[in-house]
């Protein structure tokens, strides 16, 4: 049985709402997914009303009453699964989006391009290719790219840092992060001896990253334009 994805739209203008909505009908028809979706204006009327099973969320920052931020932080204290997208006329929330996990941040007027990549990376069917798989020693080992918070490498041994654990590979970081096409999930070469996750920056300065957990984390300065290059097209923008 396909999957019928749970879409939530909450934006308290009526237009933006309606385009959001139309986007969706056209992803559906041209890739073949099925949804529904709910509607709301407010965040006092989501958080009265969404469906407990929903998959995404569209949410304004900007509203009266309860604002997007405000809206996220009582909604994760029920759901920690659902996958919010904020969406704003302004750059200057995306660091507080991080607070509460939000998936992506894209900026109003809305780019049909920013659409189309959110929804391919949220609706595609999870595949063995999310999968970092590989054997060292005697033991096989599969992490989602997405529970990876860093991968470091010295010497010739590599350490993948997830949340909960700490796994070991051998071989040069520079060669998995290419022969992998790491940057595909996410995860960018930010320094020779370090790969971050950058759906778990916290914040950052121009020598050093913060991610998830308060793990700081350096910047080359031979890397730090192309960082910041892959920050706008993930995040929209950048601080400094």
């Amino acid at each position: 049985m396909e999957r019928v994805f749970q879409i939530a739209i909450c934006d308290d203008e009526v237009e933006i709402g309606k385009l959001i909505e139309k986007k969706i009908l056209e992803y559906s028809v041209r890739y073949g997914i099925e949804y529904r979706i709910q509607i709301f204006r407010s965040g006092r009327e989501l958080l009265d009303n969404i469906n407990g099973n929903t998959d995404i969320l569209f949410l304004d920052v900007e509203m009266p009453g309860l604002n997007g931020i405000e809206t996220a932080v009582e909604l994760r204290k029920r759901d920690q699964e659902i996958k919010i997208v904020y969406l704003s006329g302004f750059r200057e929330y995306v660091f507080e989006s991080f607070k509460v996990q939000a998936f992506r941040y894209l900026l109003k007027p809305l780019k049909d391009s920013d659409f189309k990549e959110v929804m391919d990376e949220l609706c595609k069917p999870e595949e063995t290719s999310q999968y970092l798989s590989y054997t060292f020693g005697s033991e096989h080992y599969s992490i989602n790219f997405k529970d990876i918070l860093y991968i470091e490498g010295m010497r010739g041994k590599i350490f993948i840092h997830c949340a909960d654990a700490v796994y070991r590979w051998r071989g040069a970081l520079s060669v998995l992060y290419d022969e992998m096409n790491l940057r595909e999930y996410h995860l960018f070469l930010i320094h020779q001896s370090y790969v971050i996750n950058m759906d778990k920056i916290i914040r950052y300065n121009s020598k050093e990253v913060v991610l998830e957990g308060n793990l700081e984390i350096p910047i080359s300065k031979h890397r730090l334009n192309e960082f910041k290059q892959e920050y706008i097209r993930l995040w929209g923008n950048t601080l400094f």
